[in-house]
């Protein structure tokens, strides 16, 4: 008979009592003053080894053993080989900084590989209305916090929109498309694209164009971001990974803030290059259907970059951007093709 120094707490009150566990014929005994309890061994279960912390035996009846001689336990405890395998790697601290970097490195894998693929076919699936709804909650949300009131005048905004519509019906878009005017010192001459086709651009840039093809060719490149839901994908991406954080870390709580914080998420957001150019590709070609030199957008962009220079930064309207060389060769590739 083997005999275990422990305390015994009986599941109802914190007071905790000295006893002694006996081990012997496929039976547990628990005795010690108040104390006399015997269990049958394959129903207590033993909690698994972590250092050379103590242990538990949670009984049957609802109390609890805790000892400290872990060697002690290991001998009775029957571990799986899993469970002893597992102590074996959280004993050798190399092995501990290996198991670290390598659920870093899948939490990357995810992050950079999956979530991209995933949210790709997620994107294509959720209903036209949905988005609608999530577009204008976000432009209502920035409306209250980094934009205002447009100061173009009717007449020009009404000009502007004309042929905006005029181009999106030359690039054969059957899906509601809408121009919205917006003023924001807070990030200058800029264009962006919101959920369900809703396109905003800012009265700077209407200031700074001086060229009304030079703002189409604007639009057209947000017009790609939609055509290819690129700005759904990336609130997607952006969210699933505060998502897959929050479930590493364990701070659920902070994900029930992704919905409201969808304004600023999608204001932060930075197209991927590949997406950029995704949508250079499809602004080319618009603008070659509606008879407009592509060159404008170079021209545009050019004079942004000139601007933004002045004050040391580079605006998020190009921050992520293929370079203006770049752009130039699509555009003088464009113009050979016609």
């Amino acid at each position: 008979m083997n005999a275990l120094q422990a305390h015994y707490f009986d599941g109802k009150r914190a007071r905790r009592h000295p006893v002694s566990v006996l081990f012997a014929g496929g039976r547990v005994k628990v005795i010690g003053r108040d104390v006399d309890g015997d269990f049958d061994a394959t129903r207590v279960r033993v909690s698994p080894r972590i250092g050379n912390t103590p242990r538990w035996l949670y009984l049957p009846d609802g109390g609890a053993c805790v000892a400290a001689d872990n060697d002690f336990v290991d001998g009775i405890a029957r571990e799986s080989g899993f469970a002893r395998g597992l102590h074996t790697l959280e004993s050798r601290p190399a092995y501990a900084v290996l198991a670290v970097a390598l659920v870093v490195f899948l939490l990357w894998l995810l992050i950079d590989r999956g979530v991209p693929l995933a949210v790709e076919h997620i994107a294509e699936q959720i209903p036209l209305a949905a988005e609608t709804t999530l577009g204008e909650q976000t432009l209502s949300g920035m409306d209250h916090y980094v934009l205002r009131a447009s100061r173009v005048p009717p007449a020009r905004q009404a000009a502007l929109r004309a042929q905006f519509d005029q181009m999106v019906r030359a690039a054969g878009e059957t899906a509601p498309r809408r121009l919205e005017f917006r003023s924001s010192p807070a990030i200058g001459a800029n264009a962006f694209a919101l959920p369900a086709g809703v396109v905003v651009i800012t009265d700077e840039l209407v200031k700074l164009a001086e060229d009304d093809r030079e703002l189409l060719a604007v639009l057209a490149h947000e017009l790609g971001h939609v055509r290819h839901r690129h700005t759904m994908r990336r609130l997607l991406e952006s969210s699933a990974t505060a998502l897959i954080v929050a479930g590493v870390t364990g701070d659920i709580a902070s994900t029930t803030s992704l919905a409201a914080s969808a304004p600023a998420l999608l204001l932060q957001t930075k197209y991927s290059r590949d997406n950029e150019r995704e949508a250079d590709r499809y602004a080319v070609e618009v603008l070659r259907r509606s008879g407009i030199d592509p060159r404008h957008f170079v021209a545009i962009l050019q004079r942004v970059e000139h601007e933004s220079s002045k004050g040391g930064t580079l605006p998020g309207f190009l921050a992520s951007h293929p370079s203006t060389a770049e752009r130039e060769a699509l555009a003088r590739k464009a113009r050979a093709g016609n």
